[in-house]
């Protein structure tokens, strides 16, 4: 018989701790178990075991034998990783799957996702409307827009989302403060009407360079596009008009788009996520949970690492602060395969912030929160309170670093918003951040070990349920 050689990894310790074995092809996975077990003294632990191969990773599992494995002759090894009991995390997919349908309140705007064909009937009914007052009544000729002023969009505790009330401003052509803008809104409508009726997309990006001159600055063409769609009570995705993308995902996720068919696990870098939505059919997965990272570093390690196949999950990232593209995506996993979505964000103001979007929705969206937020999204770390001496996991303190004055004035200010105060858990953190003086990022775990954010972060917050 021929006999491999081995690293055996234990990463269920810190620091872990390594054996080198020689193992035939045809020996049972049973039989590994039972070798690992009496090595490491496992034997009252519940643990699992990946081969890596080359470049491939495989869980091991019984009654398979070695040779029913890609073996190669040298460099292989075997991780011995924990069991994680996700029955906390199965009860907030159980409670999603019996979430109803809730209804929007009284005197907010909620825009619809409509066919091209629709918009385009929404596009000239307004232009004429226009049209119909300059002829006669000039003095009064407007295009009527929500106000996105303060006293307009508030967040409302029934549906935990921020939105936006139908008060609205007029974009009046007679009024030198804002001809430059109806003129500007003008040629948009034309530009937008124009990709509807060829039924292609164009990019935020695309529209400003249609014409340069008239609107001067991309702010100004992305902030019309916003006005338009807030006008017409449709998605931006109805305009088909986009943001570039910069959402990743790779797991345990298939789906077909624009026809082809996707596997998230087979792409060894992650898939990017398309920036039109409406491209993505079919959604399936056999994951617990869906991750959104906020840094692309640790999502490159959970990858690299194969968390999605040691913990049956989908891991996505927006690189920061996240795009339109990412949010609809992750709307979209959980309404469509109704699956908790869980949150890696830094320890700190601006990983509250990313957070908020996420949950609630932005201000400059408002009118598309229902479409972009996922209220019942849970946080798992890295929370301020899991950088104290006694939360178990051991941050070194030269890993944390101390709040600059911004941070403080930051974090005093979402103390005060709505949210927050009928947050009390989100409360809770703010204030551990102001008091400790210290915030982290998520990096900050590696410190500990390369992989403590695999090994030993993730499976403990999963079992604890220790999610605001």
């Amino acid at each position: 018989m021929v006999n491999y050689k081995f690293r055996i990894r234990n990463s269920t310790i810190l620091p872990a701790s390594e054996k080198f074995v020689d193992f035939e092809k045809e020996t049972p996975i049973k039989e590994i178990q039972g070798w690992v077990s009496d090595t490491f003294d496992m034997s009252k632990a519940s643990f699992l075991l990946f081969l890596r191969s080359g470049k491939k990773w495989y869980k091991l599992e019984v009654p398979k034998l070695l040779s029913d494995y890609n073996l190669q002759k040298d460099g292989m090894r075997i991780d011995v990783r924990r069991a994680v009991n996700l029955s906390k995390v199965k009860a907030l997919k159980k409670e999603l799957e019996i979430l109803s349908e809730y209804s929007m309140p009284f005197g907010v705007i909620n825009v619809e996702t409509t066919s091209p064909e629709e918009t385009s009937n929404r596009l000239v009914e307004s232009a004429l409307e226009f049209l119909n007052q300059a002829i006669y009544n000039p003095l009064e000729a407007s295009f009527y827009i929500p106000s996105r002023g303060g006293s307009n969009i508030g967040f409302d505790e029934e549906q935990e989302l921020i939105l936006i009330g139908k008060q609205m401003i007029g974009r009046q052509f007679r009024n030198l403060a804002s001809v430059s803008s109806v003129e500007q809104l003008s040629i948009l409508m034309r530009l937008v009407y124009d990709i509807l009726a060829r039924d292609i997309h164009s990019t935020k990006r695309d529209i400003f360079y249609m014409n340069v001159n008239a609107f001067e600055k991309q702010t100004v063409s992305d902030t019309l596009i916003e006005d338009l769609g807030a006008m017409l009570q449709v998605t931006r995705s109805s305009l088909n008009v986009s943001a570039s993308s910069k959402g990743i995902v790779i797991g345990r996720l298939t789906f077909k788009e624009k026809g082809d068919f996707i596997d998230c696990k087979a792409i060894g870098s992650g898939k990017s996520i398309s920036p039109n939505i409406n491209d993505i059919e079919n959604m399936e997965s056999d994951a617990e949970f869906c991750i959104v990272v906020e840094k692309d570093a640790i999502f490159n390690r959970l990858a690299e690492d194969h968390f999605y196949d040691y913990v049956p999950s989908i891991l996505v990232t927006a690189k920061g602060q996240p795009d339109m593209a990412t949010r609809q995506f992750l709307k979209k996993i959980n309404d469509e395969l109704k699956l908790p979505i869980i949150a890696i964000m830094d320890a700190d103001p601006y990983g509250f912030e990313i957070m908020r979007v996420y949950s609630v929705g932005s201000k400059a969206l408002s009118f598309e929160s229902t479409h972009l937020a996922v209220p019942n999204i849970k946080w798992l770390g890295l929370l301020p309170t899991d950088l104290e001496p006694d939360s178990g996991f051991d941050i070194p303190r030269h890993a944390l670093i101390r709040m600059t004055s911004k941070d403080i004035h930051r974090s005093k200010l979402m103390l005060e918003e709505e949210f927050v105060k009928r947050k009390p858990k989100w409360r809770n953190q703010l204030q551990t951040l102001l008091n400790g003086g210290y915030k982290a990022e998520i990096q900050a775990l590696n410190a500990r070990d390369p992989q403590f954010i695999t090994t030993h972060y993730l499976p403990s917050k999963l079992e604890s349920g220790d999610l605001i």
